[in-house]
Order: C-alpha cells, then structure tokens, then sequence
C-alpha cells in the first residue's frame, strides 16, 4: 500500500512539474512575443511618415533600409495597410518598388517554410505587393514541387495570372483539384490577350475550365467575344451550351436571333428561358409575340423571363394587361399581374 501511495505521489510530482514546466514556456513565450510586438510597433512609429511621403510622392527619397526580421515586419504590415487604401498608380508603383527593395529576399526564403501558414501569407503578400521578380520562382514551385498544398497551388496560379504568365494554360489545365470556382478566380486575374489565348484553345479546355471560361466572357461583355460564343452555343450541348447563352444575354447583343428561335420549342426549361432573355433584346413584332407564347409556358421561370423580357417593350404594358384580361391560362395571368405591378412600382419611384 505504501509503495502505490509513493507511485501516486511521485506521478503527481511529476505532473505537476510538467505543467510548471509548460506554464514557464507559455510565460516565457508571451512575454517574448509582447516584447516582439513592442520592438515591430516602435520602428512602425519610427518610419511610418517617411514610408508615406515616399508613397506620396516619389521624389521623397526614403533611406530606411529594412535588415532585421522584426524591421522587415513592420515594413510589411505598414504596406499591407496602405495596399488598403491607395487608389493612384503613382502610389501603388511606389509601394512596389519599395516592397521589392526591402521584402524580395524574405519572401524568396519564405515562400518554402516549413510551416504552412508562413508559406501563405507570404504568396498573398507577393501578389498584394506585385513582386513579378519572384514570378521564376513561383513557376518554378508550380512545375516541381508536388508537396504543396492544394492551397498554395491555386494561390501561385493566380498570382502567376495577375503576372500575365503566357504558360498559365499548361500549368492550369487539366488539374483535377481545381473546381469551376478556382478557375474563375485565376482567370479573372487575366489580361485581354492572355485570355483570348484562353479562348483560342478552348478545344483543349477540362470541363470546369471550359464553364468558367464562358463565365468570365459573361462578366467581360466584349463584343468580340459574341463569335466564340456562338460557335459554343453551335458545337456544344448541355451546360456548355447554356452558359454561352447566357453570356450572350449579359453582353446583350443579338448578331441573329433567327439562330436562337428554335430554343423556344425546346424540351429543355433552361433553353426556352434563354431564348424568353435573348427575345428581349430584339425589337420587333415577331419576337413580342413568342414572348406572348412563352408567356404561357408550363415553368415558371421561363413565363417570369418572358414577361420581363416584354416588359423592356414599348408596348409591353399594354400586352401584359392584354394578357391579364383575356388569357385562359391562369399562371400566365398571374405572371403578368405580377409584373404590371412590378412595372406600375418602378414607374412610381
């Protein structure tokens, strides 16, 4: 009995000094990292004037040169916080060059860490910061090194996008961890040539790249772009085919709608809706009557886009009140109903 009371006691002993030991560390650890924060916040004070007269004011020679770790912090985290708030290309060049000058090197050490986090926050300073001097050395992470996270590839993908690198397109397709979504954040990053390169090898594009493509034609609405999508909407079935409907609606021009007609029988809700939103943008009595027929549709998203779509007529008041009066067809009153009323509402405001 004795001995399992010793045994007890000497556990306990032993716990407790574990837990003094681990409660030193903590102490130990907070007080360096308050001293740490102390020492950042003081060369912050120290240079944040003359970081923004340079910045201001490109003339403004700045003779701070960070050397130390903590030096390079605090020159980080004050250029992180302008980043936030300059609008002139003027400043942002100067910020650049100042980064560049002070950061290139910790980045360049950084950017292999061992510790994940450090790694990320140092690629979304380079592309916070524009450093292209490092773009050989994110290439060269995105063709080599297959330890990097899912994470970190697709942030060096778009920073290598918003450096205009003409292999974006090797790099990027056919990677089966990339989503639509992750597509459509590096090709947003992408400059008018790179991205009809894009475009131009469309062919070759996964799935998920082909969508977003397309995606980002929308948003774009460039009429030049009204040709490739076209031949989409020819060649192509299903989403693919949809999607260049729809950027075809947000840029909001027809070539003709003749090509686009034969949607209006489809069995397919989605391609009856499109060619209600593609009918709204061609004036003329033939398209105000098909929307009347879509009008009547059995979906009711089709009958919604179809009175909208009359609703950018002249006239289009007057047949939806036309069509509230003598239809047969209940939703197809009801959906004219609710857009007189939704058109009586705006004219008011």
């Amino acid at each position: 009995m004795a001995k399992e009371i010793i045994l007890l006691a000497a556990v306990a002993a032993g716990s407790i000094l574990i837990l003094l030991v681990l409660l030193a560390y903590l102490v130990i650890r907070k007080v360096l990292e308050n001293s740490r924060r102390k020492q950042i916040n003081e060369i912050k004070e120290n240079i944040a004037q003359d970081v923004f007269l340079t910045l201001q004011d490109k003339r403004n020679e700045f003779v701070f040169t960070a050397e130390s770790l903590l030096e390079k912090k605090a020159l980080e985290e004050l250029l992180t916080k302008y980043t936030e708030v300059l609008e002139g290309e003027q400043e942002k060049e100067s910020l650049r060059v100042l980064a560049a000058a002070n950061l290139t090197d910790y980045y360049q050490k950084n950017v292999t860490a061992r510790k994940w986090s450090t790694r990320m926050n140092t690629l979304y300073h380079i592309e916070s910061f524009q450093l292209e001097m490092l773009k050989d050395e994110l290439i060269h992470l995105a063709e080599a090194d297959s330890k990097r996270s899912k994470e970190e590839k697709i942030q060096i993908y778009r920073i290598l996008a918003s450096f205009q690198y003409e292999g974006i397109f090797s790099l990027i397709n056919k990677q089966e961890y990339l989503a639509e979504k992750d597509y459509r954040s590096i090709l947003t990053r992408l400059d008018k040539d790179i991205f009809a390169s894009m475009l131009e090898r469309f062919e070759e594009c996964v799935g998920e790249l082909k969508l977003a493509i397309l995606d980002i034609v929308g948003v774009r609405k460039e009429l030049e772009y009204i040709r490739f999508l076209e031949d989409v909407f020819n060649s192509y079935e299903g989403e693919l085919r949809l999607r260049a409907l729809k950027a075809i609606s947000n840029i909001g021009f027809v070539p003709s709608i003749d090509n686009y007609l034969p949607l209006c029988q489809s069995d397919v809700w989605q391609e009856r809706m499109m060619a209600a939103r593609l009918l709204g943008f061609v004036k003329g009595d033939t398209a105000l009557l098909l929307l009347k027929k879509l009008l009547h549709d059995r979906s009711w998203w089709v009958r919604s886009q179809a009175a909208e779509s009359i609703m950018k007529f002249k006239t289009g008041m007057v047949v939806l009140e036309d069509v509230l009066q003598h239809s047969t067809d209940p939703f197809a009153r009801d959906m004219a109903w609710e857009w007189i009323n939704k058109g009586q509402i705006k004219g008011a405001n």
